[in-house]
């Protein structure tokens, strides 16, 4: 079966699952629960369409091939010198509690003969955040995606991220953030990459 296929047939599937289950349905319900009636007050009656939308946006999206597709600008070059491309922007949910994870990611690679469209670097990582996942995960996903599909000397992935079940919730830290890496190759081999790489970026986030 071809990527096009899986996609047509996985939009299909939530399709049909979205006509069988209306999220907004079972979000109205959790606001009557909650005891708000979108009935009586103006400013819940639009509520439950509106929260849908947002939820669909973070539809499931880990697909292998799908993502590596994102990076399908690769063009040949000689240009061996680290790349690197940040802020990017990361909005995600939390598969633990739905609530939002908002920050932002660093992506660098050494290229070794191949390199990609700088904004496929940042599609990678909107393709794999906006979700329900965890961020070890997203910064992971990105790693080895651009690992595999541009086979780079090294790949170096830093997101730093704001917690909505850190902040909102449980221990209500507001200036908690949460920051993960993920070094493959001479990132992970070689300590003066890897401290070139955290300079550029502590340099590009004081300015």
């Amino acid at each position: 079966m071809s990527l096009d296929s899986d996609v047509e047939e996985y939009v299909r599937t939530r399709k049909e699952l979205l006509a069988s289950y209306p999220i907004e349905d079972h979000i109205d319900a959790i606001l009557r629960i909650l005891g708000y009636d979108p009935d009586d007050n103006p400013h819940f009656a639009k509520t439950p369409e509106r929260a849908a939308k947002v939820l669909e946006q973070f539809a499931a999206g880990s697909d292998r091939e799908e993502a590596g597709a994102l990076l399908q600008a690769v063009f040949d070059d000689e240009h061996d010198s680290m790349v690197i491309v940040g802020p990017i922007k990361v909005t995600s949910m939390c598969a633990h509690h739905m609530l939002p994870v908002t920050g932002e990611a660093w992506v660098g690679y050494i290229p070794d003969g191949k390199v990609c469209g700088l904004s496929k670097l940042a599609r990678v990582v909107h393709y794999y955040a906006q979700q329900l996942t965890v961020q070890e995960r997203v910064t992971q996903l990105v790693a080895t995606v651009l690992e595999e599909e541009l086979k780079p000397l090294g790949v170096m992935v830093v997101i730093d991220a704001e917690h909505g079940c850190m902040t909102l919730r449980g221990v209500m830290e507001p200036n908690a953030r949460t920051t993960t890496s993920a070094a493959r190759g001479a990132f992970l081999e070689d300590p003066a990459a890897r401290a070139e790489f955290m300079a550029l970026r502590a340099d590009r986030r004081n300015k």
